[in-house]
């Protein structure tokens, strides 16, 4: 079998249809087409169900992309391991990890990845918790690190990289109290900013408002930098990650307030743990181990 005939239909299962695997895979439509309908002559059966919104897969579909997967895995380890420089890290490795991660904690490291492992080509793409198991899931993702209190997956392997330490900030002309948490009462009269949903801090404070009986209303925000000019312009208080507000905290343009009493942040580093890892990947699993840890808090 043309294992490039099931590439193409695992593509067409993750995007939902066969236009879109084929701009995923560079092909133009007719290619997939092709693909898709040589597979079914193959097996004898219907693969795809074909509806308005796109396909979705048969119950022997779904067989398929399972099998598919195992088989291109085994394609991927063999012809690595037949290669003469197997043992050497190279090739590309797909991580992604929560906006605050990426630019607080990987993007400092980046020199240091590329000097000891020059030759792996690391991309990073920004994931909340739920986009990062799927990505894993559909192999779209080779790693992922997840800001969570704490994760169990089935499908990957975890490693605990350590406490991500938070703060409740707000302007330097913000007059509550410094000295005490801050209520759930206040943080509703003042404001509360907060992250897009599926961000675990975000949500936890949300949650906690809310089973005060001061449930949240205020709009939520994609990104880490718009919340934190957000609250230097006085718009309301927020929750994030302390290592993406430290210069703001040193030079006084926000002001560190006592949040109320929430779950400890942590990070973990997640791996499939049904698919093969190649060098490359190992040999980043392996730094991120290394260095994550020097960032995060004690």
């Amino acid at each position: 079998m043309d294992t490039r005939l099931l590439r193409s239909f695992l593509a067409v299962v993750r995007a939902g249809g066969i236009t879109a695997a084929a701009a995923e895979l560079g092909f133009v439509q007719s290619t997939v087409t092709t693909h898709i309908q040589a597979l079914e002559r193959l097996t004898r059966t219907p693969l795809l169900d074909r509806h308005p919104g796109g396909v979705s897969p048969t119950q022997a579909g779904t067989l398929l992309a399972e099998r598919a997967q195992q088989i291109l895995d085994l394609e991927d380890r063999m012809l690595a391991e037949l290669a003469a420089d197997a043992a050497r890290p190279t090739g590309p490795v797909r991580l992604c990890a929560p906006e605050s991660v990426c630019a607080y904690h990987l993007a400092p490291l980046l020199a240091t990845f590329r000097e000891r492992l020059p030759e792996v080509r690391l991309s990073l793409f920004p994931a909340d918790t739920r986009t990062a198991l799927t990505a894993i899931t559909e192999r779209r993702a080779d790693l992922a690190l997840l800001l969570e209190p704490s994760v169990d997956p089935p499908q990957a392997d975890v490693a605990d990289l350590g406490r991500v330490e938070l703060s409740l900030v707000g302007s330097t002309a913000c007059d509550l109290p410094r000295d005490r948490p801050i209520t759930p009462a206040e943080l509703a009269a003042t404001g509360v900013l907060l992250l897009e949903e599926g961000c675990a801090y975000s949500d936890d404070l949300a949650a906690l408002m809310s089973a005060a009986g001061t449930p949240v209303a205020q709009p939520r925000f994609g990104g880490v930098e718009t919340v934190k000019r957000c609250v230097a312009a006085g718009l309301g208080l927020a929750l994030l990650p302390t290592v993406t507000v430290a210069e703001e905290l040193a030079d006084g343009r926000l002001v560190r307030l006592r949040p109320p009493d929430l779950a400890e942040q942590r990070l973990w580093l997640l791996r499939p743990r049904s698919r093969w890892a190649s060098p490359a990947i190992q040999a980043v699993q392996t730094l991120l181990t290394e260095t994550i840890p020097a960032t995060s808090a004690p």
